[in-house]
């Protein structure tokens, strides 16, 4: 009762405001479970927002001041995943939501590309508070040497890339190994053929040498 007598005074005011005053709410269907702060809490998007409203300290993210999101350990085996969410203003710490069952992963990534916010993922949880504190020193710094490419490893693949390029480059030389067997079992048939000439030779002396004795003996 009270849900229904809070909604029906918010949609009074609207009405009051002519238009200046949206109501924004939740859309249950898209929510996921997480642990943003202590215990595990429904986490609702709504048009503009992200917000759990359960249990203390709320959370409300404005989706616009949202910079990029990141999934952290989503691997083959494990049964959740972490989002974190970094801010346009970059002196505000990231919003950390642990817990999240892998069931729900497709249907995040979904709400994120519907709200136009870019997102990344990997396989282990990263040092925030060191990479804030790197952006913060020289941000322009940190989009000239590729920004939020790190996430999403970009680097590694590159250079795996280039190794294949170098592989594929690789020319054989003229000598080719296999033809090295047939010309040593062509010289072992040419040797074998010289012997076997020889052989005859020798054979037709003696039988030359036989006829001769043959020949005296009869004279």
């Amino acid at each position: 009762m009270l849900d229904k007598e809070f909604k029906l005074f918010a949609e009074h005011i609207s009405d009051a405001a002519n238009g200046l005053v949206d109501l924004d709410v939740p859309f249950r269907e898209l929510g996921f479970q997480g642990v943003p702060s202590r215990a595990a809490v429904n986490c609702l998007p709504t048009r503009d927002c992200l917000i759990q409203l359960i249990d203390l300290p709320f959370l409300v993210i404005t989706l616009s001041e949202v910079e990029v999101a990141h999934f952290e350990r989503v691997q083959f085996g494990l049964k959740n995943f972490d989002l974190v969410f970094v801010f346009k203003d970059f002196s505000k710490p990231v919003v950390h939501i642990s817990t999240i069952p892998m069931e729900s992963l497709e249907d995040v990534k979904a709400w994120l590309t519907d709200v136009d916010i870019p997102y990344s993922e990997g396989t282990v949880n990263l040092n925030w508070g060191t990479i804030m504190k790197t952006i913060q020193a020289d941000p322009y710094q940190f989009f000239v040497d590729g920004g939020w490419t790190f996430l999403t490893g970009s680097g590694d693949s590159d250079d795996e890339e280039e190794e294949s390029e170098a592989e594929s480059d690789f020319n054989p030389t003229d000598d080719d190994p296999e033809d090295e067997p047939e010309s040593d079992y062509s010289d072992e048939v040419d040797d074998e053929s010289d012997s076997f000439e020889d052989e005859s030779d020798s054979e037709s002396d003696v039988a030359d040498s036989d006829n001769v004795s043959e020949e005296e003996f009869s004279d």
